[in-house]
């Protein structure tokens, strides 16, 4: 080509950009939570591979003969730990082929990191008021049916061990509850059973109830429980609730209608004071109508002196029951003194004549009765008055 000026430029050709080399993207796809997290049946911890005090080293990789379980469907897991790549994310996953597929219902896994957060906040509150005590997240029991998992909480001190167990948004299954029993065997170890008060889905409410155990009105709440709870007051487990920084412990109430004695009388003023209530303690007994609950702080489960309240404020409970059965007969008393008062007066029946009885004829004597004796001679005198009389007629004649 032939340029303006009249020099020759050699001809260049234009060769294409190189293509770009492939780059790695800078973050890895995010698994869902309920592959970072698993139960450790060897242990009964909570496994979390997001936390990082997470002893992943220490864990054995693979199945590990079906140590780790999965919380919401409960089959086996395999722990994916890294080799070495630095850059592989450590994992649990159900199969090799799809590693995060849960047989589980959406809804079930939900709840199993919401049902954790509760249980490390409600650890971090105990923690405060306990700062010398060691608190590890265990597992109970597995999800079953629609029953999320019961975690725990183990706390160990120099004044002992105690363990947690939390009810989440729902009331235990029957298998939840046997594991439940069976791990309370372990009679070293203090067992609660821990409720969430605020969810309504545990129990029905009852409402509150006015009691005057020194002589000062206090309501407590109360509540109807259910088949389990009632079944799991029988064993060591000690069930109880905790709402808003409180810790309720049940007692049990009995509906009892006072049995009428002698010189009681129960209507008008005095019916409503015949239907009362009475207290089983310290659990509640089986047949118990209702719970009610007494709050103490939360740090009481923690600390033993403060749940000396609990026994007590029962006691005081019963006396109460006592002097209301004495106010309340005494009432019925003055009813049926005031009833009698008010009745009129109470007339004579007329009384009907006599018959006339039989004469019965004389019977003559026998040889064993004596005979009777003879009449008496009539007296003088009435003869000598006569005598006289006659003797002054002749002499009025002469």
């Amino acid at each position: 080509m032939t340029a303006k000026t009249g020099t020759t430029v050699p001809a260049t050709t234009q060769s294409p950009a190189p293509a770009p080399a492939h780059t790695a993207p800078t973050t890895r796809r995010l698994r869902p939570r309920s592959g970072n997290i698993a139960l450790d049946t060897k242990t009964g911890l909570l496994l979390d591979l997001t936390t990082s005090t997470s002893p992943t080293p220490q864990l054995p990789r693979g199945r590990a003969q079906n140590r780790y379980r999965c919380l919401a469907c409960g089959l086996p897991l395999e722990h994916c730990a890294p080799r070495t790549r630095p850059d592989f994310t450590a994992r649990f996953r159900h199969t090799r082929h799809d590693p995060d597929r849960c047989n589980a219902s959406p809804a079930r896994q939900a709840s199993i990191p919401a049902a954790i957060r509760n249980a490390r906040a409600l650890a971090e509150q105990l923690h405060t008021t306990q700062p010398s005590t060691r608190i590890d997240l265990a597992v109970t029991a597995v999800a079953d049916g629609e029953c999320p998992p019961v975690l725990a909480l183990r706390l160990r001190s120099h004044q002992g061990s105690i363990t947690i167990h939390l009810a989440y948004a729902s009331d235990l299954s029957s298998r939840q509850a046997d594991q439940l029993a069976y791990t309370a065997r372990d009679t070293t170890t203090r067992h609660w059973l821990l409720y969430d008060r605020l969810t309504p889905t545990h129990t029905p409410d009852l409402g509150h109830i006015t009691v005057r155990p020194h002589r000062q009105n206090q309501r407590l709440e109360r509540l109807t429980p259910t088949t389990t709870q009632r079944r799991l007051a029988t064993t060591p487990v000690a069930v109880a609730w905790r709402a808003q920084g409180l810790l309720l412990i049940p007692f049990g109430g009995h509906s009892i209608r006072h049995e009428p004695r002698s010189g009681e009388d129960w209507t008008g003023s005095a019916a409503s004071f015949q239907r009362d209530w009475k207290i089983s303690h310290p659990r509640p007994a089986p047949d118990a109508t209702w719970w009610g609950l007494i709050p103490l702080p939360l740090r009481a489960l923690t600390a033993p002196t403060l749940l000396t309240a609990a026994p007590q404020t029962m006691a005081d409970l019963e006396r109460a029951q006592h002097g209301r059965e004495s106010y309340r007969r005494a009432q019925a008393r003055a009813q049926f003194v005031r009833k009698d008062k008010l009745a009129p007066a109470k007339t004579p029946a007329p009384s009907q004549p006599a018959l006339p009885t039989a004469v019965a004829a004389p019977q003559p004597p026998t040889g064993s009765e004596p005979a009777p004796a003879p009449p008496a001679p009539e007296t003088a005198q009435p003869r000598l008055a006569r005598l006289r009389q006659a003797l002054r007629r002749l002499l009025r004649r002469t």
